[in-house]
């Protein structure tokens, strides 16, 4: 699959998703399946068959197209994305088995100082002990990636994602953004996992110490600009927002560096900030109806900065407050 035919099946599957109520697909799981069902038979999500170099130029194409249309929906491919990518990368035996299924992921408990999820050895595999949590996609994605510890390591394995007497899913969460999506905690009760459905083990602290560079919030976030800068009815305020949105896509797109990243995120966020609110401002008091976009690009927003923070960029955003 070239970026062309990737391009045009995107195209196909989003003229599609246009003539759902897009406005329902922040709100309405089954309704976000659908969405989510459309794109995944255009191949979509099968990033798995591209060189993982070429990834971030599919990723991008996706999200500054995707986004504007639904953030949830985006938000989904992300998750997808990125245990495909995992299973990928480490040349697990069944992966096209899982390939083919709807997979979502529960990993970032891995990032934690200490042990959330346990394991204990047992003939065939693992039985597992603590708490999944935001665990997005319940309804939607056949199965979880999952990570736990043990014996100094950690690991990540798949898992059906299905509530059951040892994986005990709980309440939805409500939230103002994204409920749609289905955001769950998990109890594992003595949660048994095959060795053969393990996917990785790695020394422990891995994930945190491996993490690379990524530029997929970016992404999202400047497909929440784009959508709002379509959106402005002023003129010039949109010729000078566009302008502004585009010196730092070309930024973000140019550096590896990490510390950069995060400065320029900084900088994204408070840009698509300014240009939703004077937006919202000049359209009106209307523009908090629920159908309109403006409101909904504003919660979005918020839900794509909210996702992978870590102290370095909950640091910078303090500084830039206060100074």
């Amino acid at each position: 699959m070239n970026q062309i035919t990737f391009k045009q099946n995107l195209d196909d599957g989003i003229k599609e998703i246009k003539k759902l109520p897009l406005y329902k697909l922040d709100d309405d799981t089954k309704l976000l399946k659908k969405a989510f069902d459309i794109l995944y038979k255009k191949d979509i999500f099968t990033l798995y068959k591209v060189d993982s170099k070429e990834h971030n130029d599919y990723k991008f194409i996706l999200f500054s197209t995707l986004t504007k249309h639904s953030g949830s929906l985006a938000f989904l491919a992300i998750q997808i994305l990125a245990a495909n990518a995992i299973m990928s990368a480490n040349n697990f035996p069944k992966r096209e088995l899982y390939f083919a299924k709807q997979c979502g992921i529960a990993i970032n408990h891995l990032r934690a100082p200490v042990t959330v999820v346990s394991a204990t050895k047992c003939e065939g595999g693992y039985r597992l002990k603590g708490r999944l949590t935001w665990a997005s996609g319940y309804g939607i994605f056949d199965t979880l990636l999952i990570g736990f510890h043990y014996d100094g390591r950690e690991y990540e394995s798949m898992a059906e994602f299905s509530n059951s007497e040892n994986f005990v899913i709980g309440e939805v969460a409500t939230s103002f953004v994204g409920n749609s999506m289905a955001t769950v905690n998990i109890e594992l009760n003595d949660f048994f996992v095959k060795d053969e459905d393990v996917v990785s083990s790695q020394l422990m602290r891995n994930y945190t110490q491996k993490k690379s560079v990524s530029k997929t919030v970016h992404f999202a976030l400047y497909g929440v600009g784009c959508g709002a800068v379509e959106a402005l009815t002023d003129d010039e305020v949109k010729k000078v927002a566009h302008a502004r949105l585009e010196s730092i896509k070309d930024r973000f797109l140019a550096t590896n560096d990490g510390e950069v990243m995060d400065k320029l995120r900084i900088e994204l966020f408070t840009l698509l900030q300014s240009i939703i609110t004077t937006g919202m401002v000049l359209y009106g008091g209307k523009s908090i109806l629920i159908e309109e976009k403006m409101q909904r690009y504003y919660r979005e927003l918020i839900m794509f900065n909210s996702n992978g923070l870590n102290n370095t960029i909950k640091g910078l955003f303090k500084e830039k407050f206060l100074f």
